[in-house]
């Protein structure tokens, strides 16, 4: 007999936990802060064959400049990024019109972007990294922290 009790009695507890209609909670006070990441940075654009920095990437010091740099040198290096994809899934990509479709496009843009950043630290009087050496090295192994 209690037991015809006890579960109407734990559905109506349940009922009282569920959100009441048109309840709105209040913004949480972090996420109104600014976070210490700050914004996506604006990307530039490859014309010509030639990369094209946006003013955000421009205004990088010396630091943001090498670090971006040194992601970008183990993204190529990768061997994901140097496997060629298969008949089957290149065909499917490039119907998709996905971005990623053409990996010689896509490796193409970064190392235009790295001579682009590699122009920029010399022109701010910064040390020059040496890319065709840094791209013929081995992979980084997982882990590394930048």
């Amino acid at each position: 007999m209690r037991a015809r009790f006890l579960l109407p009695a734990g559905l109506l507890a349940l009922a009282a936990c569920a959100a009441v209609p048109g309840y709105t909670p209040p913004p949480l006070a972090a996420s109104t802060s600014k976070s210490k990441f700050g914004e996506a940075l604006e990307s530039g654009d490859v014309r010509e064959g030639r990369y094209e920095m946006s003013a955000a990437e421009k205004a990088m010091d010396c630091r943001r400049l090498t670090g971006s740099m040194q992601i970008t040198l183990s993204r190529l290096k990768d061997p994901y990024m140097r496997q060629e994809p298969s008949a089957v899934s290149a065909t499917a990509q490039s119907w998709m019109g996905t971005k990623g479709a053409d990996r010689d496009a896509a490796y193409a843009r970064e190392r235009a972007k790295l001579d682009a950043y590699n122009e920029e630290l010399g022109a701010k009087g910064c040390k020059k990294l040496d890319i065709e050496t840094e791209l013929a090295r081995a992979p980084d192994p997982p882990g590394k922290r930048y």
